[in-house]
């Protein structure tokens, strides 16, 4: 009886953990299709000619047959931004409508980014890499950070992780901005772009639920000890 009660002690602490933070972004995993964002790239779904163009499909390949074939970062099914890097400095990937936030606090701007290129060796591969810009209540776009996905990873999903504090700002407007302009393998896919007050890249348990959990757990095991054999 005594352990059944403990149980309830670790279940009631699991049940008290607080939910996951929700992502402010609309559409982030891109399931929905090609709608809400906005981009500088062309939308091209019939098939890739040129750069600076996009389309938002499951595979980048037969897209540009000489992309790689692979599935999204969300369930290796569903849908993803895939793009031919435009050469042009500051055109931009992907850009969100105007979000509501709260004041005075810390967010984490995120993306899922791949290297798609190339299902042969091409000389000279750059391998891609986003700047990851804000504007605040409408004011100026601030660069937060600019991330490379590594080198010699094509084909491979990377979690690319920045952050900011709101301050006084109770809106904000995201943009992801192609920041590598070599034309040679500058091509990538973008998956479960994310705003939350919790990262979706680095993500922990927050002391609090941890704090919960060892409790919970702490009493099962402490009872147990305590528990004695019965007779024969």
């Amino acid at each position: 009886m005594r352990i059944l009660t403990s149980l309830a002690v670790a279940a009631a602490a699991l049940g008290a953990l607080p939910a996951a933070a929700a992502n402010l972004v609309t559409n982030g995993d891109f399931e929905a299709g090609n709608t809400g964002f906005t981009s500088a790239y062309a939308y091209t779904p019939g098939g890739n000619s040129t750069e600076g163009q996009y389309t938002v499909r499951s595979n980048p390949f037969p897209w540009n047959s000489a992309f790689l074939s692979r599935g999204d970062h969300t369930s290796g099914t569903g849908l993803m931004y895939v793009g031919n890097g435009a050469p042009n400095l500051g055109d931009i990937v992907w850009q969100s409508s105007t979000i509501a936030i709260s004041a005075n606090t810390n967010y984490f701007f995120e993306a899922f980014a791949m290297n798609v290129c190339c299902s042969f060796v091409l000389p000279g591969n750059s391998d891609p890499n986003f700047t990851f810009r804000i504007s605040l209540n409408g004011g100026a776009a601030t660069d937060l950070a600019t991330l490379t996905i590594p080198a010699n990873q094509a084909g491979t999903w990377f979690g690319l992780s920045t952050n900011f504090n709101s301050g006084a700002a109770t809106s904000v407007q995201l943009s992801l901005i192609n920041a590598n302009t070599v034309r040679a393998g500058n091509d990538f896919a973008v998956d479960d772009i994310s705003l939350s007050t919790r990262s979706i890249v680095n993500g922990v348990p927050e002391p609090a639920s941890w704090a919960m959990l060892t409790l919970g757990f702490s009493a099962v095991g402490g009872l147990m000890r305590r528990r004695r054999p019965v007779a024969a």
